[in-house]
């Protein structure tokens, strides 16, 4: 489903600029969490000529996010293409042998293993990401071989590149999805801000899906100017900035989301309303829409109303308002104030961590570029507000 005319997607132009670039370069596709970057990425997918460039879709969630390296990631994205090549092209001997041992030597797979699993039809590659994502020994192993030989991997990996790109004359494009699904700010901080150079180093386009609150740190100046562009998919506002006025169309848009899903004879209007202007994420929103279905059918309900809607977000509600301290609170108010969020210094991250957790969330429409706190938090302003003067007090 595409997104609204008002809101239009940058894919269009980003499926141009790959189109004509003379050289292979890298991306940094912004978003927060929710606001439908994978939907995008999947119609890039399909919009680029597959006569002349060869897609890669590459997600980190085969890897255990929550333990997660560059290494990791470096030896899983070469499997990939590893893969690719394999399915497209006849690789040189030499080329595929040195690439295959390499693997094995960092990684401790075998040729037993390798016999072994292929007899259940798990290849090479799928074996080792397998390995990755579910041994804590083999990750820690391949980071300890990784850390003296990133750039040897890297060199096979671009050997693997210019042989399909030769024999194919086709560029490789890869996709790479849910980096912003990364489980702590600190850890996507480490593998951007600290690893940013290497991520260039593959010669060919590469896409890379990068958490929005990471913008908000200074560091990101210094990143961003080594990649050849960084493009933003903004999130939809329901209202405008002052909250007077309601966006028609951002509003139909859910509206729709839910009537490809369901039929809205099933739900009440004000429980529909209800659901949309106390979410405005697509991920959180349909989240909510399916736990509310659910309770209506457990209470032998012929549609979805209001209380079942009301009872969702309130849980919601509760899990944001246990976690947040005081500090948090205090630069919501701010926000929802100012309808900015910034940090103070580089030593505060306040702000990135409410917007990494999808706390506080950056708009864009005809007034510009602005923040808010979540619509979900909405009503926890008064009571936010009241507890801040008895703390005063």
């Amino acid at each position: 489903m595409d997104r609204p005319a008002g809101a239009p997607s940058p894919i269009e132009e980003l499926k141009d600029r790959i189109e004509h670039a003379a050289n292979a370069e890298k991306y940094l596709f912004l978003g927060f969490r929710g606001s439908g970057k994978s939907t995008e990425l999947n119609r890039l997918s399909r919009l680029v000529d597959k006569n002349r460039f060869i897609i890669v879709r590459y997600s980190i969630n085969e890897l255990n996010v929550s333990d997660f390296d560059f290494r990791d990631f470096f030896a899983s994205m070469s499997l990939k293409i590893y893969d690719t090549a394999t399915s497209e092209v006849k690789l040189e001997k030499d080329i595929e042998d040195d690439f295959k041992e390499f693997m094995m030597n960092i990684t401790r797979v075998s040729e037993q293993d390798i016999t072994s699993y292929s007899k259940s039809g798990i290849s090479l590659s799928k074996l080792i990401i397998l390995k990755l994502g579910s041994e804590e020994k083999t990750r820690e192993y391949i980071r300890k071989e990784l850390e003296t030989k990133i750039s040897d991997l890297i060199q096979r990996l671009n050997w693997l590149i210019r042989e399909v790109e030769n024999k194919t004359s086709k560029r490789i494009v890869i996709v790479v999805d849910d980096l912003d699904k990364l489980t702590r700010g600190q850890q996507a901080e480490d593998f951007f801000y600290k690893n940013y150079r290497l991520l260039i180093q593959p010669n060919c386009f590469i896409i890379y899906t990068f958490p929005i609150p990471l913008a908000f740190n200074p560091y990101y100046e210094n990143v961003r100017h080594d990649f050849d562009d960084d493009v933003i998919l903004s999130q939809l506002p329901l209202k405008s900035r002052d909250g007077k006025k309601i966006n028609d169309e951002n509003f139909n848009f859910y509206r729709q989301l839910v009537e490809c899903r369901m039929d809205l004879n099933l739900i009440e209007e004000n429980a529909l309303k209800e659901a949309i202007f106390s979410t405005g994420k697509t991920s959180e929103f349909i989240s909510v829409m399916r736990d509310a279905t659910i309770k209506a059918h457990r209470k032998e309900k012929g549609k979805i109303t209001k209380e079942e809607i009301n009872e969702v977000l309130e849980k919601l509600r509760r899990t944001f308002d246990r976690t947040l301290t005081e500090a948090h609170k205090r630069r919501l108010l701010e926000i929802s104030h100012k309808k900015e969020a910034r940090d103070d210094n580089i030593e505060d991250s306040t702000t990135r961590e409410l917007l990494f957790s999808l706390t506080a969330v950056e708009y864009e429409d005809k007034e510009g570029r602005w923040c808010d706190i979540n619509l979900l938090l909405q009503p926890l302003v008064e009571k936010w507000k009241n507890e801040s003067k008895m703390l005063k007090k």
